[in-house]
């Protein structure tokens, strides 16, 4: 969502979204009502066109030739009560071949007998409908070309005209449109409202994201609520990840803190002893430099730590060249033990791994299985269920069974004698369950450690 200056929201998304859909809307509807009423004018022009076709049967009915060219109808005209009477709305007019008027029905205005209807035209035996303007009333016109044989076999043609005032079509158009707008205007709110409802109603989750994230905030809650839409679900998902990552990079913090305070406990204890060993005096100068160097390596390696972890988002690395390179440089390290490393990687392998993480935990344990083998270390790699799983091995004494787990505690240490922090198997467990990992301790086919890690 854009901001202004001020840092609050220029718009909505649901304001954004109830303008957009009432502007497609009035479309609609615009476009809806004009078809519909189109369609209802041209469904009531062909009433009128069947109606006033009949009517000229009828009066085709009534009609006898005198003689040709001399057609004859009753003044009244018993089918319909409209052409008697003067100025009804409905007239009919008769004219010969010629053109000239022959005969008229009495509903028939002064001016459509002194003026002349304009005729189509038109073949015979064709009916034709049109709408014609005369002294500024507008009218259907209905018009047939009747051709009439006589006994001697003279064939004769006569023009029949109908009149029907368009007023009151006029009229039950004008009723329809306003009826129709009224009807449609009434469906367009009702769309609307309905849309707004549904649109409240879709939206509830976002807004219960933005309630929760506040309540995050607050310390309320500890992550995102994990009911969600599956449109939602990824975001969601990646916002609970970015969050625990930020706490879990707290924690590093401070955990980085006590393993810096554990791990300074020696070098400090041996120079406060050398200090107050006067035997020791002349070497005094010796120490200090020995332990100024082994804290500045434990202060470095904790800073180091302390800014590394997993990321929310992070490319993956291939598995197989990074552990060579851990069992080249760990072979050169024990080179008087003359190790036999095996190494097995499923090709192509990778893995979602920071890779400092990655050399942080398989350079620690494959350094506890160099230190503690008597010859050998297998390293095995593979896929199986989706997760990546990697197997270091040695032939050494093992672990036994009571303890496995206390040596992934911070400042333990299987054997006192052996040197280190005791923290190198803690910050490995760390690393791990930063990643949502698992490590498996048992005993290896070979007869030493089995040490399994998976993600």
């Amino acid at each position: 969502m854009a901001n202004n200056s001020n840092g609050k929201p220029t718009y909505s998304l649901q304001r954004r979204l109830l303008l957009n859909t009432s502007i497609v809307l009035v479309f609609f509807i615009a476009a809806m009502s004009f078809i519909l009423l189109d369609s209802y004018k041209a469904g009531i022009k062909q009433a009128t066109y069947e109606r006033l076709y009949a009517q000229f049967y009828s009066l085709l009915s009534y009609a006898d030739e005198i003689e040709p060219g001399d057609l004859f109808l009753p003044e009244e005209i018993p089918s319909d009560k409209r052409f008697n009477q003067y100025n009804s709305g409905l007239s009919a007019l008769v004219y010969d071949e010629t053109e000239s008027l022959i005969w008229k029905s009495l509903s028939a205005r002064y001016d459509q007998e002194q003026h002349k209807v304009p005729l189509p035209l038109s073949l015979p035996g064709e009916a034709t409908l049109a709408e014609i303007t005369m002294d500024d009333t507008e009218y259907f016109r209905f018009h047939y070309i009747a051709e009439w044989e006589s006994q001697e076999g003279k064939v004769s043609l006569y023009h029949f005209v109908i009149l029907e005032n368009k007023r009151p079509f006029d009229q039950v158009i004008s009723a329809y449109r306003n009826q129709l707008w009224t009807w449609l205007s009434i469906l367009a709110l009702s769309l609307l409202f309905l849309l707004f409802v549904v649109m409240r109603w879709t939206l509830r989750p976002i807004r219960r994201a933005v309630k929760e994230l506040r309540e995050v905030e607050k310390g309320v809650l500890s992550t995102l609520s994990d009911k969600y839409p599956q449109e939602l679900q990824r975001l969601t998902e990646n916002i609970n990840r970015f969050i625990k990552n930020e706490r879990h990079q707290s924690k590093r913090y401070k955990e980085t803190l006590g393993n810096l305070a554990h791990s300074l406990k020696t070098p400090l204890a041996v120079m406060k002893a050398a200090l107050q060993n006067e035997s020791e005096s002349g070497q005094l100068e010796r120490i200090c430099s020995e332990q100024i160097d082994r804290m500045d390596q434990i202060v470095a390696y904790q800073l180091q730590r302390a800014t590394s972890g997993p990321q929310v988002m992070m490319r993956s690395m291939d598995v197989d060249p990074a552990i060579n390179k851990l069992v080249t440089s760990l072979g050169k390290v024990y080179q008087d033990k003359n190790i036999d490393f095996s190494v097995s990687v499923k090709p192509g392998l990778t893995i979602a791994l920071n890779e400092g993480d990655f050399y942080e935990v398989f350079g620690n344990i494959l350094d506890n299985a160099c230190k503690w083998t008597e010859s050998k270390v297998s390293v095995q790699a593979e896929r199986s269920a989706g997760k990546v799983s990697i197997t270091v091995e040695d032939n050494g004494p093992g672990i036994p069974e009571n303890v496995r787990l206390a040596i992934l505690s911070r400042g333990k240490r299987l054997d006192e004698t052996v040197e280190g922090q005791g923290i190198g198997m803690s910050v490995v467990k760390e690393i791990v369950a930063a990643y949502n990992g698992k490590i498996h301790i048992d005993t290896s086919d070979l007869g030493g450690t089995l040490m399994r890690v998976s993600f």
